[in-house]
């Protein structure tokens, strides 16, 4: 398994994987599948190009017809004077057939990795639902802990979502 940076050209193998993903666990996402699956790839192509404050990795498994993209993560720091010793990660998906491999783990990693060598970044921050355990055990295992609980942030018909906020302190 290979993750590396994702990149404009990226776009559309992205775009399809986080469109699995929306329909797949709905209750996951901020965004809907119907606000994105009409998106131009230009504008997915954009959300890909890295900077030093933001990058989205993907984990790749070659196949025998080229590459699948297994996984994906975002992190990006926030663009407020006042808030800019903060990142979040955001978007973490693994697709159901590469997961309990540790591929969440190795995407984990090399997200806080990138966070850690952002300039005077103290924390870095993410979001869950509170009903995916293994996530929460995933983040808490890797340094996060609880901060707090949004009830009823997220509406997936027919039911609200509670969300888990979570914070990894960097060391100075």
């Amino acid at each position: 398994m290979q993750i590396r940076l994702l990149t404009p050209a990226d776009a559309g193998t992205y775009q399809a994987l986080r469109l699995e993903g929306l329909l797949e666990a709905p209750a996951a996402f901020g965004s809907s599948y119907e606000e994105e699956r009409d998106l131009p790839l230009a504008t997915v192509a954009a959300r890909l190009a890295a900077t030093p404050e933001k990058a989205v990795l993907g984990a790749f498994e070659a196949s025998g017809d080229g590459s699948a993209l297994a996984g994906v993560v975002g992190v990006m720091r926030e663009d407020k004077v006042k808030q800019r010793h903060k990142a979040s990660i955001w978007g973490m998906y693994v697709a159901p057939g590469y997961r309990d491999r540790r591929l969440g783990r190795r995407l984990m990693a090399e997200a806080m990795a990138l966070a850690a060598a952002m300039p005077g970044l103290r924390q870095v921050t993410l979001c869950v639902n509170v009903s995916n355990t293994a996530a929460i055990s995933l983040y808490e295992a890797m340094g996060f802990r609880r901060y707090g609980i949004e009830p009823e942030a997220l509406y997936v018909a027919p039911d609200y979502h509670d969300k888990l906020e979570m914070v990894h302190m960097l060391p100075r």
